[in-house]
């Protein structure tokens, strides 16, 4: 009687852990349906939906593969609830974005595959689709870039260039709200004329990275595959005239409001960089008495140049004003700061 109590009991419990969340499995592969149609899991769920739970313990992974001219969009809604769990996704470049909370806000992957990787020690949540869709057929620009630079909203609808220039391409990214810019995702960078060129990254991963990206190839293809309706930015500029600039401080300072920037250039090339319409009033400025502080309304060449100041003079000329859609204050070398005021 004692040994079937036990039985029983270890079935009831066995029944409540499977009732309290889904298991999935390894080694998954998910091909773009005859159809179309959306791919979900569980299949029962939606994206109007809270996430299902997940059982403890799990280790899964799906690879999605994409048609050539294809993209695949992977919405996933869960949490993680312990420090060691994750959600991982690897695209065909090897770039990978680990996370554990999830709240729907989509990835974009090129052709010819993504992985979906996820392990949790303790119970979870996991619900996710997965779409496919052509890339734009039209290109909005195919722009050679040069002494003048290009700044693209980037976000705002469905977009796609291709950039040249002599000695490659520099971008960097400016999203409209520097602490939550997931809409970077959509936009995605090639070398070459089209999405058959070498894929690099999205702009969010290179965005993160925060660093200007320089182009191994003279020639890029950026694509925003779906419309994010923000005012997201994407400075696009020759490299000849970027890459002595070691490391690049965006000030996005909020309007009418009052922000400081810094950086340690050592004995290298450092700049702050400003764009969209407004104008930017230098309160205070700190660099070293032998360094110079040089602005270009543009990207830092003759075309550009617009004015230059010695760490001996600078603080008998503040506050100093500057007004352009962008701006660039290239400091020649070693430490800098500046406390700056936006102004429309």
């Amino acid at each position: 009687m004692a040994q079937f109590l036990v039985i029983l009991a270890l079935f009831f419990f066995a029944t409540a852990v499977s009732e309290a969340g889904n298991a999935c499995t390894t080694g998954n592969v998910l091909n773009r349906p005859v159809n179309g149609q959306a791919i979900y899991w569980p299949s029962t769920w939606r994206t109007n939906e809270t996430a299902p739970g997940l059982e403890a313990g799990q280790t899964c992974s799906w690879t999605v593969t994409i048609p050539s001219g294809y993209y695949a969009k992977l919405v996933i809604s869960g949490k993680m609830n312990d420090n060691s769990s994750y959600f991982k996704t690897v695209d065909t470049a090897g770039n990978i974005i680990k996370t554990t909370h999830e709240n729907k806000e989509p990835y974009y992957f090129p052709s010819s595959k993504f992985n979906f990787i996820i392990s949790n020690v303790a119970a979870a949540t996991l619900g996710f689709k997965i779409t496919w869709a052509k890339f734009p057929s039209a290109l909005q620009y195919s722009a050679g870039i040069g002494a003048t630079p290009e700044l693209v909203n980037i976000t705002e609808g469905v977009f796609a260039a291709d950039y040249s220039a002599i000695t490659g391409l520099s971008l960097l990214a400016f999203p409209a709200d520097p602490k939550n810019y997931h809409t970077l995702r959509s936009t995605l960078v090639f070398e070459g004329k089209n999405y058959d060129g070498k894929y690099i990254s999205n702009l969010y991963l290179l965005y993160k990275s925060g660093k200007q990206w320089i182009s191994s190839a003279d020639i890029i293809y950026v694509v925003n595959l779906e419309a994010r309706h923000r005012q997201d930015q994407l400075l696009v500029q020759e490299s000849g005239y970027t890459k002595d600039i070691t490391q690049y401080v965006e000030m996005d300072c909020a309007m009418n409001s009052t922000c400081n920037v810094s950086v340690d250039g050592g004995d290298k090339k450092t700049a702050f960089i400003s764009v969209g319409r407004k104008t930017d009033v230098l309160n205070y400025v700190s660099i070293n008495v032998n360094s110079f502080l040089t602005v270009y309304y543009g990207s830092q060449n003759q075309h550009g140049y617009h004015d230059s100041i010695s760490g001996y003079d600078i603080q008998s000329n503040l506050p100093l004003t500057f007004g352009a859609d962008i701006i660039q204050y290239v400091i020649s070398s070693g430490k800098a700061s500046i406390q700056y005021q936006v102004n429309p």
